[in-house]
């Protein structure tokens, strides 16, 4: 471990054995916290001008210093500078506060001025901090009085361009997922917050948009009116206490709902689609982000019989593309041959091909495998398992029980135009039940190659729009 991390994490552990007092006062069962994680850049650290209305301070509102001490709470929250001011912390707790009757609330700021995303994980350095790991330790020792209820972000201005913004939601949802796991919270609630209007570039905002739909339990915040402190970066005082009462809001609604789906949760649909046909980028991809669905796109490459066939499938180009839109690009082998036949070193090369092609284009390598014509066995499965995936999907037509069914043989409906599979996979939205998953295997729309496999755009609208009126949650395999 780096000399450095490990000094600051025992020095955290430390803390974590001594701390427990503010106002002179030991942290009793009376004063549990409902504790917020601010996480992020300088907006979220606070630039604001420090004015009268800082003054105002509640006892029930605290924030853990730098020191590792509860404090009253009050402006600037943050230490990651000198000039560090009004953010949108503290407004955010006077929200919260609003009409919940006794609780009491603990800030734990985190936030560091500057930082890109790509510091925002284990073991990263920024300068002589560790914006992770610190947060990690910070939040454990706050949790020691009290209950972890969300995280606030918001970060973006240092990777709001063209290039640094393309990988930009993939390492979004690997931040979210590593703080849910490692503070042992899988259903945390995460708001993000839009970076400031008035910035000159517009690459981050419409990518944190998509989070929602994306990833369980997230929401986004606006900064639409809000404006900046005359240098085109930070939010003046009075925008980032108006951003704080968003996240404030945003906050409250996600927590009701998190709250209603304890007692009932929504069923899942998986939509998967086969084959790297051109009618998937053409035709699926816009109409998934009409209705706002993730999809996972198992990609192969055809033997060409005939000329002309090559342009009924995509390019690595357009797959790339899919991967950008924030879909998820599973495996299908490389050239769809049925693995059962296969030797274990064949089969290891078919999905390998996959891989590399992936690494070549800078898509991430797939964490899902689709068996071509579903056909698969045990040394099938094992293989794909020791290969790094997580998930493969076979066929079975019927739903998907992670606590009874193999990951690495996940049953799906396959849908294709006829009247026959047209209502059996009609029949299995309209009976599925909560806490339960359904997978759909889609190949061409419309198939020219193959028919006989054909969905047509509109049975695809009419599923789609279905799956909407019923607000199941739809999800890609990799987010099972």
């Amino acid at each position: 471990m780096n000399i450095k991390l490990r000094i600051v994490l025992e020095l955290m552990i430390c803390l974590l054995l001594n701390i427990g007092t503010f106002y002179g006062q030991k942290v009793n069962s009376n004063n549990t916290l409902d504790l917020y994680l601010l996480i992020g850049q300088s907006n979220m650290a606070g630039r604001g001008v420090i004015d009268d209305e800082s003054q105002h301070t509640s006892e029930n509102i605290l924030t853990l210093d730098k020191t590792g001490n509860w404090v009253v709470a009050k402006d600037p929250l943050h230490f990651d500078k000198p000039y560090a001011g009004v953010g949108p912390g503290l407004s955010f707790a006077q929200a919260m506060l609003e009409d919940q009757g006794k609780i009491k609330i603990g800030l734990i700021p985190c936030a560091w001025g500057g930082s890109p995303i790509k510091v925002w994980s284990s073991g990263a350095k920024y300068f002589e901090n560790f914006p992770y790991d610190e947060a990690i330790a910070r939040a454990k020792i706050a949790m020691q009085k009290g209950q972890l209820k969300g995280i606030l972000w918001h970060q973006g201005e240092s990777d709001n361009d063209a290039s640094r913004s393309v990988v930009y939601f993939e390492k979004l949802k690997e931040l979210i997922a590593n703080f849910r796991k490692d503070l042992n919270a899988p259903n945390l609630p995460f708001i993000a917050g839009e970076i400031g209007r008035f910035n000159q570039a517009d690459y981050i905002n419409k990518i944190v948009n998509t989070l929602p739909t994306e990833v369980e339990n997230t929401a986004v915040v606006s900064s639409e009116g809000l404006v900046d402190k005359g240098d085109q970066l930070h939010f003046d005082s009075a925008s980032a206490r108006e951003l704080g009462k968003r996240y404030a809001e945003a906050m409250k609604k996600i927590l009701k709902e998190a709250s209603s789906a304890t007692s009932k949760k929504r069923p899942k649909i998986v939509l998967t689609f086969d084959d790297a046909e051109i009618t998937h980028y053409r035709n699926v991809a816009p109409l998934l982000k009409k209705y706002g669905f993730n999809a996972t796109f198992f990609v192969c490459e055809f033997p060409i019989k005939k000329s002309g066939q090559e342009n009924e499938y995509m390019t690595w180009k357009q797959i790339k593309e899919l991967h950008q839109q924030g879909f998820e690009i599973g495996n299908h082998t490389g050239h769809h041959k049925n693995l059962t036949k296969l030797s274990p070193d064949d089969m290891k090369k078919e999905i390998a091909y996959i891989d590399e092609k992936c690494q070549a284009f800078g898509i991430p390598k797939p964490v899902s495998l689709a068996y071509p014509g579903n056909r698969n066995d045990s040394i099938s499965q094992r293989i794909v398992k020791e290969m790094g995936y997580k998930y493969a999907r076979a066929g079975g037509a019927k739903n998907y029980n992670p606590k009874t069914d193999n990951p690495f043989a996940i049953p799906s409906f396959t849908v294709i135009d006829s009247e026959k599979y047209k209502a059996r996979t009609l029949n299995g939205l309209k009976n599925i039940q909560n806490d339960e998953i359904l997978v759909l295997t889609f190949h061409g729309v419309p198939d020219v190659l193959d028919p006989d496999y054909s969905t047509s755009i509109e049975l695809l609208d009419e599923i789609f729009a279905f799956i909407k009126e019923k607000k199941y949650k739809v999800v890609a395999m990799r987010d099972l």
